[in-house]
């Protein structure tokens, strides 16, 4: 599959609203929501994990997400990418690495947070950057 696929499934979450434990495009999404419904819409094998507390183990993200997933080098990070983000201490967020309109990369996810309470897409900043402690990618998939 091409990495613009999974962008544009991505892309059809944007303005979803927020809930924790949210699966369903178009009604409600939680962060770890977005790349189940991508990897869904594929027919990639992936589980949905929903016994997670609003602060989620990382050591379990981490795990269930090597299982499904491709770990790939930070330095690598490509189009279509899930990656994994710390705020404060622990990560505990995901997004979907996409194209910026101006160039560079931006990040799909939902998130509740700054007034905002939905599946959002903005620049990936050097501040968002930063945040990022490990990244995966779908199987298969080709720029």
């Amino acid at each position: 599959m091409k990495a613009a696929e999974i962008v544009a499934l991505a892309r059809e979450t944007l303005g979803t609203s927020y809930q924790h434990q949210g699966r369903v495009s178009g009604l409600a999404l939680d962060c770890a929501g977005v790349p189940v419904h991508v990897a869904q819409r594929l027919g990639i094998s992936l589980a949905d994990y929903t016994r997670y507390g609003r602060l989620p183990v990382p050591g379990e993200m981490r795990a269930a997400l090597d299982v499904h997933l491709q770990r790939v080098p930070k330095d690598a990070m490509q189009l279509a990418d899930v990656v994994w983000i710390r705020f404060q201490h622990e990560p505990q967020h995901l997004g979907i690495v996409a194209d910026y309109p101006h160039g560079g990369f931006s990040l799909i996810h939902a998130y509740n947070g700054a007034g905002l309470s939905q599946v959002v897409e903005h620049r990936l900043d050097p501040t968002w950057l930063s945040r990022i402690v490990a990244v995966w990618r779908y199987p298969g998939v080709e720029l």
